[in-house]
């Protein structure tokens, strides 16, 4: 592996798909397998800050980090850091990034569209094998940011009737920033999420598997509401539980993302 962290997004212009479960689980997931995990929570919704334990403390969000980057000031990246029960380290956010894209924009001396990149490349996060960023489903200037900073962009798909919202849109923006403000940016695939044995679901699979044949992960993850509400009420341990449905299919998918990011 490179000596630098390999940064993902998760991202998904519509809402309820799963990526924020995506990201802890793919965190989790990663630990499991021996890599050193940092979570970015980058959605003023605080989900995945919460799903990990978060709890207010006084100490910097990404919300502080993005704003004292564009500003010039001094803080304390490390102090950002919190620690997870499962081995997997992470920053959360806050309210405050509701309206942080004015003040990205208003980054006049070095280029807005690289905030994340430039706050990312302290030497804190050296340490790291991978760093996942937990984005939010507008797809803003801060979004713009995260898929800058990112080598691979992870983009959940929910199987109910309206599973195709949302995807080509997402597609579109990874493929813009791509041919422009960063050429390496790559989609490590789309996730089927919530799986079930209906013929609707069944159709719409075949079919995002038929269109986006090499882009689809080969792992989907199984529609299991009572595994997911217990892993959202067990927040010590961040992860499901290995040996449900639901933790199985995650660490194949794991295994999946590690397959392709360290060849």
């Amino acid at each position: 592996m490179s000596n630098k962290p390999i940064i993902i997004s998760i991202c998904s212009e519509k809402g309820g798909v799963g990526k924020t479960t995506t990201t802890i689980n793919l965190a989790g997931g990663l630990a499991k397998r021996g890599k050193e995990v940092l979570v970015v929570d980058l959605d003023q919704q605080q989900n995945a800050s919460h799903a990990l334990g978060y709890i207010k403390d006084g100490r910097p969000t990404s919300a502080e980090l993005i704003y004292n980057t564009v500003a010039g000031i001094p803080i304390d990246y490390a102090e950002a850091i919190r620690t997870c029960g499962n081995g997997v380290d992470y920053i959360p956010s806050s309210p405050m990034l509701t309206n942080i894209t004015g003040t990205i924009a208003n980054d006049t001396e070095n280029d807005s569209n690289f905030v994340l990149r430039r706050l990312i490349c302290n030497e804190v996060f050296a340490g790291y094998d991978y760093i996942l960023l937990d984005c939010r489903t507008i797809l803003d200037l801060l979004i713009s940011n995260a898929l800058n900073a990112s080598n691979y962009v992870i983009i959940p798909v929910d199987l109910g009737i309206y599973a195709y919202n949302g995807l080509d849109k997402m597609l579109d923006k990874v493929a813009s920033i791509n041919n422009t403000t960063n050429r390496d940016l790559r989609v490590l695939g789309v996730l089927l999420n919530k799986i079930q044995r209906t013929t609707v679901n069944t159709s719409l699979a075949e079919s995002i598997r038929s269109e986006y044949d090499e882009l689809t992960f080969r792992t989907a993850l199984p529609y299991c509401p009572a595994q997911t509400e217990a892993a959202v009420l067990n927040q010590t341990s961040c992860v499901f539980d290995e040996r449900s449905s639901l933790g199985k299919a995650f660490m194949e998918f794991t295994d999946e993302v590690l397959s392709v990011t360290e060849k």
